[in-house]
């Protein structure tokens, strides 16, 4: 097939998006974008075919703005047809075709051009991509036609390897949250039940939520939490841990830039603010976050409105934000290095994780859970903890949190032979003598006894007998192993007597 000018400049686009570093979400939309406009196409759709029915997992242009509604939107016996033959399909006007006019979807929905084509791994058809016009008949033609089973013939690897990452990414979260239960959270202990609790009455507001807790106590989980129970969980969920990159870079990242925005700028692009749009943004470390870069990031909380490095146009979105803490940002703003507006925005609803030394029964069960994690990953059988390391890990503060106990799970799985009996010796050096220096702390100091002779030391003895038993000689006597008379022979050489000695404070 010989393509023109336009048609080969459309190939090309699709070549270079199929090629740049795109999400699951975002390459099937720029691919699809490319094909609607560059086909003609009134609306579009990409069908992933699983168990027997068909899903939308992008549309363009269609009237709900809820995926889960798109399946009601497109004819399911076109794509059955397609899904079928395993070649693509061009219908001039399918309200009056003998083949589809009389399917009770083509009807509902009064098609007319429809252009539908397979996407084919091996000899399986896993996907489609489907575009309508109902306004006009016969907007497609057989060049069309031909033109897209190009495009699928490109798009087909590549979008079966996204589908395939977003699936393991998909069954990874399911798993979780089967062993889990709590959105991937383990707990025993009543203040985690709280914060769960505050998630789950917080999760379906738009509120923005602040979580605080120390470093590894798992706060990006409580984000996600929060993402995953509420009405945005079919959007995106974009995360930026502002402490990861230099803070000349976190400006590009979060608002994205145009072309020739700065040396280097060869191209438009997004920023995770723009990729947020209709999802949620996780702001993780916001402390690190500039102050120089707080004011924009405050309108943005304000009205969703943004502007892109090198731009002069003002865009719009719609983003629930989430941010993340380990630093006292109240302590932040007092002392300048936050502002305080953007602090008060982004907290009407605060979430404080606590550390994993206040949840002393968790401890068991996270490491129950991290040793079959880690065992199963590796494909072992699971090994399992002595009394005397369960008391070892349990004596231990954990300074990095569930992040650390993670970590040693994971050493002990990886050291330990398959099945095995975790001794206390196996623990890292640090938690045993960490333990070690704990019980020493606790143990109580013995009293320090200044230098005496004999006779001071018997006068002590004497002493604390007769304040024992009140001043009562007879019985000071039967305690001494000495008789009455041999009592008050010592008394006299000592200067002491019964009433003052029964009062004194030794």
């Amino acid at each position: 097939m010989q393509w023109n000018a336009d048609e080969l400049q459309l190939l090309y686009s699709i070549s270079q998006r199929l090629l740049g570093d795109r999400d699951y979400g975002d390459l099937l939309a720029t691919i699809l974008d490319a094909a609607i406009e560059g086909l003609g196409a009134e609306r579009g759709f990409v069908l992933l075919h699983e168990k027997g029915t068909f899903r939308a997992v992008v549309a363009r242009n269609y009237r709900s703005e809820a995926l889960k509604q798109a399946e009601a939107e497109f004819s399911t016996s076109i794509a059955k047809d397609v899904l079928q033959s395993g070649r693509a399909l061009l219908l001039g006007d399918a309200l009056n075709s003998q083949s589809f006019s009389k399917h009770s979807s083509v009807q509902h929905l009064s098609l007319r051009s429809v252009l539908c084509a397979p996407l084919v791994n091996g000899d399986q058809v896993f996907a489609l991509i489907y575009m309508e016009n109902r306004k006009l008949a016969n907007q497609f033609t057989e060049r069309k036609r031909e033109l897209l089973d190009e495009i699928c013939s490109l798009a087909a690897a590549r979008i079966r390897t996204a589908l395939a990452v977003q699936e393991a990414k998909r069954r990874a979260t399911e798993l979780e949250a089967l062993l889990g239960n709590n959105d991937g959270i383990i707990t025993a202990d009543s203040g985690m039940a709280a914060v769960l609790e505050t998630v789950r009455q917080v999760a379906p507001t738009d509120l923005p939520v602040l979580i605080q807790g120390e470093t590894g106590t798992g706060k990006e989980l409580i984000a996600r939490a929060v993402y995953a129970q509420s009405a945005r969980a079919q959007g995106p969920l974009v995360v930026l841990n502002c402490a990861a990159l230099p803070a000349t870079l976190i400006e590009s990242e979060l608002f994205g830039y145009v072309r020739g925005a700065f040396t280097g700028a060869h191209r438009d692009r997004m920023g995770m603010i723009g990729a947020a749009h209709r999802g949620t943004l996780f702001l993780d470390e916001i402390g690190e976050l500039p102050l120089e870069l707080q004011p924009r990031l405050l309108r943005a909380l304000q009205s969703g409105e943004f502007t892109r490095l090198g731009s002069v146009q003002t865009e719009t979105v719609d983003i629930r934000f989430i941010a993340a803490t380990n630093r006292d940002l109240e302590r932040e703003v007092d002392e300048g290095r936050f502002r305080s507006d953007l602090y008060y925005r982004l907290s009407p609803i605060t979430v404080k994780v606590p550390p994993l030394r206040a949840r002393p029964h968790d401890v068991h069960l996270l490491a129950e859970h991290f040793l079959a994690c880690y065992a199963h990953r590796y494909g072992r059988e699971v090994p399992r903890f002595s009394d005397e390391a369960y008391a070892v890990l349990a004596a231990y503060h954990f300074p990095g949190n569930v992040r650390e106990l993670e970590g040693e799970m994971a050493r002990l799985v990886a050291v330990s032979a398959p099945g095995a009996v975790i001794a206390a010796d196996a623990l890292n050096e640090r938690i045993r003598t960490s333990q070690a220096r704990q019980q020493q702390a606790e143990k109580p100091a013995e009293p320090e006894m200044k230098p005496m002779s004999l006779a001071e030391m018997e006068k002590q003895l004497v002493r604390s007998v007769l304040q024992s038993t009140g001043g009562n000689r007879s019985q000071a006597a039967a305690i001494l192993g000495i008789t009455r008379e041999g009592l008050r022979a010592k008394m006299q050489r000592f200067g002491l007597d019964a009433a003052s000695a029964a009062s004194s404070n030794l």
